[in-house]
């Protein structure tokens, strides 16, 4: 039973007392009604009253027992990636008191923008170049029922090896019950970036409402090897802080991902 559920049953439990009380006292000032009959109707109250309270208390242990068997057999679907990064959230100072969503996986997509304008796109979750022209963040939720259908905010944040926010931004998306596969729309542009970078281990947080979910640390190369190419155009304006992302089809990538696995 949801709260507003719970609400206007104890509502309609308390005026129903109230009017039981009034018809027992009725009943001991005036001849009309038998004392019996009115303290029975007591009694009939209490126990109609305990029985609402404790199905609406079964009502809510089977719906949290349906979410929790939910989240468990999402777990198993976590990646080797994901499992690391939520353990190391929750052991972090900004994991606040936890999250009701389950990470099932966590990485980057490294873009790189071809002379006839299109994008070359891979995933990364272990290491990224400086080289490499552009670092998207994204992210791979389970919702449990109670806990979807609605908006929530999410921050996905760069750090160096040294600790400083090299790249943060904040999106609103919609949260569905189930599986949520979720993309920022920006990216950090890493070569002929304005800011100095170091290579080392960096860290990918990711917060929902300001709940740490991820922490994900991956390796920053300061190259590739071979020639370094040309610090690329921005496409955004100058008031904007990062480049705006391409429109790509995360769900597709991730599938040759799998594909090119198992092969």
């Amino acid at each position: 039973m949801n709260a507003t559920n719970r609400r206007v049953t104890t509502i309609g439990i308390v005026l129903l007392g109230v009017l039981v009380t009034l018809i027992a006292l009725a009943s001991v000032s005036s001849a009309a009604l038998s004392p019996t009959l009115g303290f029975g109707m007591v009694a009939a109250y209490f126990v109609l009253a305990f029985l609402l309270y404790r199905r609406a208390d079964l009502s809510a242990l089977a719906t949290n027992l349906a979410n929790r068997q939910a989240t468990l057999t999402a777990s198993v679907r976590m990646s080797g990636v994901a499992r690391r990064a939520a353990e190391r959230a929750r052991a972090h100072p900004e994991a606040g008191y936890g999250t009701e969503l389950t990470l099932l996986d966590v990485g980057m997509l490294i873009n790189e923008r071809r002379r006839d304008g299109g994008w070359d796109r891979r995933i990364a979750q272990e290491a990224a170049a400086l080289d490499d022209e552009f670092l998207q963040p994204y992210v791979k939720l389970f919702v449990p029922a109670g806990s979807g259908e609605r908006h929530a905010t999410l921050t996905f944040e760069f750090y160096d090896r040294a600790g400083r926010l090299q790249f943060s931004h904040s999106m609103e998306d919609y949260l569905r019950t189930g599986e949520n596969l979720i993309l920022c729309e920006r990216q950090l542009a890493l070569r002929g970036a304005e800011q100095p970078m170091r290579a080392g281990t960096w860290d990918l947080r990711v917060k929902v409402d300001g709940v740490l979910v991820a922490l994900h640390d991956f390796s920053m190369s300061s190259a590739r090897g071979g020639a370094r190419p040309a610090p690329s155009e921005r496409l955004s304006s100058a008031s904007d802080d990062y480049e705006e992302a391409p429109p790509v089809s995360l769900e597709e990538l991730l599938r040759e991902q799998a594909r090119r696995r198992g092969d």
